[in-house]
């Protein structure tokens, strides 16, 4: 059985990854690292993991626990320091989103993985979200031809919507490397990325703090264009005074898809001139993908098999980000570079 241990202890761990983990028969969660000795409590305790498994320092819990496995899921700014340290001994790493606040920590920690030959990947979970693969099945099977724009919304009310105390890193431009686009926005521009089949490479944005009292932006408007020739139109922000608005759409040739509404996914064709619903499989309220990542990545270590999302693929997410906000601040598009 594969020994497992999470260095955070923020809300992302309380919902998603600690209660996933202690189900799993695959994997043993035995060791907990937080800041915070009252979350390391609270945690340890509805997951038993026992007080030696418990620590304040990621350091100390890498050298004493045995670990096959490290979840990263702390600041965006730690990711790199992280990320290596549990490699360097002798861990795998499932990195939280974005993978890093620069390229540049990304390919250092793609570097390491390849020198250590062990797995490294990062959470992109909502590409195995069953609405994501119904949709994505649909666009495979050719049912609305050619896809040539995707247009995505994502909006809240504030970076704590839904998630808990202690968030106000979030808004921090060191700690998390920007706002909602690189926060909320990074799902958006996998998920485009893989409905398009094809890598981002030019990108205006404006980006804008218009509601909140905050360091970084809460508005930002991005248009992506993909090598196909294909466009993303992305909105995302922390700026939605009314309550959260999720939606994606996908424009084909031959038809459209829709994500969001009274169900989770909806094909209209020029064949059937009206929206269908598509068939989703069951999932839990709050799993957007999560297990069936985490079974994937478990899968590949116990397999030495491809990892579920390569370092590869996110540190590209992170360069059309890093591109948007650079747009932002030059009012010109920029291009992405190998």
């Amino acid at each position: 059985m594969l020994r497992v241990g999470i260095i955070g202890c923020g809300g992302i761990t309380e919902r998603r990854h600690a209660p996933l983990l202690a189900a799993m028969e695959s994997v043993e969660l035995v060791a907990l690292t937080d800041v915070t000795e009252v979350r390391l409590a609270l945690l340890g305790e509805k997951y038993v993991v026992p007080e030696e498994g418990r620590f304040t320092d990621y350091e100390k819990m890498l050298a004493e626990a045995e670990l096959d496995i490290v979840h990263v899921c702390t600041p965006h700014d730690l990711h790199e320091g992280q990320a290596i340290a549990a490699m360097e001994a002798g861990c795998h790493v499932l990195l939280e989103k974005p993978i890093a606040t620069r390229a540049q920590e990304a390919d250092r920690m793609a570097a390491v993985a390849e020198r250590t030959g062990l797995k490294l990947t990062v959470s992109h979970n909502q590409m195995f979200c069953a609405a994501h693969e119904a949709t994505k099945a649909r666009i495979v099977a050719g049912d609305v031809g050619d896809v040539f724009l995707v247009r995505s919304e994502g909006f809240s009310a504030s970076h704590v919507s839904g998630r808990g105390d202690n968030q106000d890193w979030r808004t921090q431009n060191a700690a998390g490397g920007g706002g909602p686009l690189i926060d909320n926005g990074y799902h958006q521009v996998y998920r485009a990325v893989d409905y398009m089949d094809s890598p981002i490479v030019n990108v205006f944005a404006r980006i804008s703090r218009n509601v909140q009292s905050i360091e970084v932006e809460d508005t930002a408007l991005v248009l992506f264009e993909h090598a196909n020739g294909a466009t993303t139109s992305l909105q995302v922000g922390w700026c939605a005074p009314a309550g959260s608005v999720r939606v994606e759409e996908i424009f084909g040739t031959t038809g459209q898809l829709r994500l969001g509404g009274d169900s989770p996914v909806n094909l209209w064709t020029r064949d059937s001139a009206a929206w269908d619903v598509v068939p989703v499989r069951e999932e839990g309220p709050d799993e957007l993908g999560f297990p069936q990542l985490v079974a994937a990545f478990v899968a590949a270590i116990q397999q030495d098999g491809p990892v579920p999302v390569a370092a590869g693929a996110s540190r590209h997410v992170l360069a059309a980000v890093a591109a948007a906000y650079e747009s932002g601040r030059s009012g010109r598009p920029v291009s992405l570079t190998a």
